[in-house]
């Protein structure tokens, strides 16, 4: 038994350990063009190894995903169950989102790709990450309306709100580049887009 437990732990290291090859090497590159022989050489593991723990490269990114975007969604389910106002949560989960993007800004190619890549990854993805991040928005929603802070909303236009505007944000930087001169998104910007973001959505959507 303790053996097993033991080829489980250098399994999951050996998982985490390719993901995080992986990470680095798309934030150093600004975008998702890695290979296999890339993330093998950058992790110091066998190329064999991917394809062992994922089957392929797509389901070592998919797994990347997931883990990146899931702590979020644990964090986001916590927020819901908490005992401040639904403005206040709205407000934290906007922000939380925003910065998920800025910490790996990676994340929106990588979200593109794989939900383009295969009606697999579009069901698993839906199922990981939209579905519970929904249902958690709707949740917090449906108690502002009840509290009468809130209008009824569609729980599918907030989400495309938040997460367009998030992920806009660093997949339009060729258009700040051009347009308003801007040649990279730093903390201050960020900080104040997510301002100006919580400010609009939430007052978009308050009761009149």
């Amino acid at each position: 038994m303790g053996q097993v437990a033991a080829d489980r732990r250098c399994e999951a290291l050996g998982r985490a350990q390719l993901m995080e090859a992986a990470g680095a090497l798309m934030t150093e590159r600004g975008g998702i063009d890695v290979s296999i022989h890339d993330i093998a050489r950058r992790s110091g593991m066998s190329s064999a190894l991917i394809k062992y723990h994922f089957g392929h490269k797509d389901g070592l990114l998919l797994a990347l995903l997931e883990k990146i975007v899931g702590n979020s969604i644990t964090r986001l389910q916590a927020l819901v169950q908490r005992d401040l106002p639904p403005r206040e949560k709205l407000r934290l989960h906007i922000l939380g989102v925003l910065n998920i993007y800025y910490r790996y800004p990676y994340l929106n190619r990588l979200m593109h790709y794989l939900l383009s890549s295969s009606e697999d990854a579009q069901r698993s993805i839906s199922r990981s990450i939209i579905q519970p991040m929904i249902a958690a928005q709707t949740q917090i929603l449906d108690e502002g309306l009840r509290a009468g802070v809130f209008r009824k909303i569609n729980p599918m236009s907030f989400y495309f709100h938040v997460i367009g505007a998030s992920d806009h944000l660093f997949y339009g930087l060729y258009a700040m580049r051009f347009a308003f001169g801007i040649e990279e998104i730093g903390e201050e910007l960020k900080e104040s887009y997510g301002e100006d973001l919580v400010e609009t959505l939430l007052n978009g959507i308050s009761a009149r």
